[in-house]
């Protein structure tokens, strides 16, 4: 009797689970079909990022809490169900309000980006630019640094055989939004573009007329700023010290010189370090390094055209106030380094 028992019992649970999952895949197939859509868009459309790395359950998870996915558990199941396999596109997307999910997750998959949004910080070199758009997928870094050295330079670059990169610190560190068919030169028009516009804004604000052959000047000088300065209302002070340098024909002696030479981060720059033979490395040639050392944002090509007007010689970061301590002559900045344990 008890044998007869356990085994209704155990009909009656399989068939009881039976039921569960039957009501489940019917219930997924209408939430997925095209009566039922799985996005909640309370407009006409909406545009969704995905960045590169991400899975599609994680995108699942994050438009879920976003509130764009109505249910990440159903979408998971019907792509476990229907054998969803191979992974997304990084991109922007545009979906309509009558999307399903079946549509949704193909357009992912075959990558049907309206555009992709990249920023590129200000400070970053070309090689930092090429790496971001080959991990982006807009352009491999092996062909967006072919289309940087074969780019018709525009006419405030002048060749120098000397340079890492001609174009050094004039593809504009900024946000955009290209398309997935954009062309590595069509990037470089686009962010030169963008320079040549800060420029015209800059010469408004400042009241200044700035020539073309002032440029390369100018954006050296703002790349070096760029690099050194940590405190964004100390910018101009750090120019008027390369400026007062200059003036008295002292070597610049900026450390991120030396590491732009190096080709590489460090975050201690050694006294072996200071040695290296380049045309870069300011502790061993006067004036200005051969050109500039990243892209620098607006802020700092606004402090290099018009600095402040100082008779600092020297400056040394203190981490304890979180500010840079300026000095007038080597003494001084000697008892301050000093006393800061440099």
């Amino acid at each position: 009797m008890k044998k007869k028992g356990k085994s209704k019992l155990f009909i009656i649970l399989a068939i009881f689970i039976i039921l569960i999952l039957a009501n489940l895949i019917v219930f997924t197939v209408k939430y997925t079909s095209n009566e039922k859509k799985p996005l909640e868009i309370s407009k006409n459309e909406v545009n969704v990022t995905v960045n590169k790395g991400e899975s599609l359950y994680g995108i699942f998870e994050r438009l879920n809490n976003e509130g764009i996915l109505k249910s990440s558990f159903f979408s998971k199941i019907y792509a476990n169900f229907n054998g969803v396999k191979g992974g997304i596109q990084p991109g922007e997307y545009s979906f309509k309000q009558d999307t399903s999910l079946k549509e949704f997750i193909e357009i992912l998959q075959t990558g049907k980006v309206i555009s992709t949004k990249i920023t590129f910080p200000e400070g970053y070199t070309i090689d930092d630019i090429a790496k971001k758009l080959d991990e982006s997928g807009l352009a491999t870094k092996v062909e967006f640094l072919e289309a940087v050295k074969t780019y018709p330079l525009p006419s405030y670059v002048k060749p120098n055989e000397n340079e890492r990169y001609a174009l050094e610190g004039f593809l504009f560190p900024d946000t955009y939004n290209f398309s997935p068919k954009i062309t590595s030169n069509e990037i470089i028009e686009t962010m030169l573009s963008r320079f040549e516009e800060v420029m015209k804004e800059i010469e408004k604000e400042t009241g200044k007329t700035i020539s073309e052959e002032e440029y390369e000047k100018y954006v050296t000088i703002a790349s070096m700023i760029e690099k050194e300065a940590r405190i964004d209302n100390e910018r101009s002070k750090i120019a008027s010290v390369i400026y007062n340098r200059l003036n008295k024909d002292m070597n610049l002696q900026i450390d991120a010189t030396v590491l732009y030479a190096l080709g590489k981060h460090k975050e201690v720059v050694l006294y072996k370090d200071l040695k290296i033979n380049s045309p870069y490395n300011t502790y061993k040639i006067k004036g200005l390094p051969a050109g500039p050392i990243c892209n620098p944002g607006k802020p700092s090509l606004l402090a290099a055209i018009n600095p402040e007007q100082t008779e600092y010689l020297f400056y040394v970061y203190s981490s304890i106030e979180n500010k840079h301590v300026f000095s007038k002559t080597y003494e001084e900045h000697k008892k301050i380094s000093k006393d800061l344990g440099y």
